[in-house]
């Protein structure tokens, strides 16, 4: 599904074209510049991960988004999880009320897309 890029931009724990990952995870400036040059010819290719519940949202996918808000993408396609309560990670951004219904709404009709699944035995 696509989402807004300002919506989950609001879940992002750190902007990476401001913060850099750790030297020892990823050149981070590099990294982008690659970025960059896959998503202007194939897209983004690997949805962004916005997992989420009715008090906070954790995302992955902080560089895809660094590179969408480059080319001013005004969607970015998002892999929706939901959630428990407890526990709440320490990078959880909370939740604002009006995007947790629009991201309910999806969530719950790509679930009905999908149409009964078998149970597990």
């Amino acid at each position: 599904m696509v989402l807004p890029t300002q919506l989950v931009t609001r879940y992002q724990v750190v902007d990476r074209e401001l913060v850099g990952a750790p030297a020892d995870v990823v050149d981070t400036p590099s990294h982008l510049n690659a970025l960059e040059r896959d998503i202007a010819l194939h897209g983004i290719l690997v949805p962004l991960d916005l997992a989420f519940n009715e008090e906070f949202a954790t995302l992955d996918g902080h560089h895809r988004l660094a590179v969408a808000r480059r080319f001013g993408l005004a969607t970015v396609p998002v892999a929706l999880r939901r959630l428990t309560l407890t526990p709440r990670p320490w990078w959880a951004q909370t939740m604002d009320p009006q995007d947790f219904t629009v991201l309910d709404a999806e969530w719950s009709r790509a679930h009905r897309m999908m149409g009964p699944r078998p149970l597990d035995s």
